[in-house]
């Protein structure tokens, strides 16, 4: 592909646990993506956006993401190949990619997600500490202004 769209290094990379993750432009350079059919760049399409959409959704608190990640998830997860042309097992055997394993990398990364944020959250439940005599004596005024009407 052109450079301009996507700049791929010709240095050795380290090898790492994200060395195995590829660009969706690295992927058409690799699989030679001038060859795909447009049936096949629709599908490549199509599991890009899933995936954008669960990396969005994973943590987000928006409902109209996590309604996305969701259906993306759904999508990813669902382990039979209908007669759906765009199932997952299907777009993944379409392009030349194992639908098991890339599978197993979206829950990998899910999780290390997650317990990376579980770790650095500080959205935990909070309580608010308040001496025993202040919250007997608001219910006893409450008491006696429900007596009084």
């Amino acid at each position: 592909m052109s450079s301009r769209f996507c700049a791929v290094s010709r240095a050795p990379i380290v090898q790492s646990a994200e060395s195995d993750l590829i660009l969706p432009c690295q992927y058409c350079d690799v699989s030679s993506g001038y060859g795909l059919s447009g049936e096949q760049r629709l599908m490549l399409a199509l599991l890009t956006d899933a995936l954008n959409v669960y990396q969005r959704g994973a943590l987000s608190r928006l409902t109209r993401l996590r309604r996305l990640y969701i259906d993306a998830e759904r999508w990813f997860l669902a382990d039979r190949a209908d007669c759906n042309a765009f199932s997952f097992t299907t777009v993944c055997d379409a392009l030349g990619i194992n639908p098991k394993l890339l599978r197993r990398r979206i829950v990998d990364w899910k999780h290390t997600i997650c317990s990376q944020h579980r770790g650095n959250s500080s959205s935990r439940l909070r309580l608010k500490i308040t001496p025993r005599e202040s919250h007997t004596r608001r219910l006893d005024s409450s008491s006696k202004l429900s007596a009084a009407i």
